[in-house]
């Protein structure tokens, strides 16, 4: 069963104790400003989707993404960046979903935020979608890419498998 991205994105900000990877730093990337911590969150976001597409062939999160010109967003978690940051939500995702986001973290934790730009611009989804106008053309249909996730993102799936967090 889906999870709400919102819960998603609260874990993945618990992870982080010393606010180092999702911060407010404003940075400037392809004719956008904004904060360094929530596009990475969403890149976070947008990648543990995939995966998880690819290693279960259904969605993490129910929230749609939508390709904007440095990835893929969760507008929900975009929108609301400065009050998630500001909370300390208890988690309430099954135990399997922790582990995986954990996974997820560990994966991509050391990753700067242009590798993780990239990494969600490798994104076929993206790629059909962020030259779009208007935000309803923009939203992605990743369900439909899972035969091509399972093969992008195989070797993440592998070396994931194989970890203990």
């Amino acid at each position: 069963m889906a999870q709400d991205v919102v819960c998603i994105a609260n874990y993945l900000l618990s992870k982080d104790m010393s606010k180092s990877l999702f911060n407010k730093n404003l940075v400037r990337k392809n004719g956008r400003s904004f904060y360094e911590g929530n596009a990475r969150l969403n890149k976070y976001l947008h990648l543990a989707q995939n995966i998880y597409i690819a290693k279960t062939g259904e969605k993490l999160f129910s929230e749609d993404l939508y390709a904007y010109d440095n990835g893929a967003v969760a507008p929900s978690v975009q929108t609301n960046y400065s009050i998630l940051l500001s909370r300390n939500e208890v988690s309430t995702l099954p135990g399997d979903i922790q582990s995986y986001l954990d996974k997820i973290y560990a994966v991509f934790e050391n990753a700067t935020l242009d590798e993780l730009i990239e990494l969600s611009h490798e994104d076929s989804e993206w790629v059909d979608k962020h030259h779009h106008y208007a935000k309803a053309d923009q939203r992605m249909d990743s369900l439909s890419r899972v035969e091509e996730y399972r093969k992008q993102y195989s070797d993440i799936i592998m070396v994931m498998d194989r970890m203990t967090v």
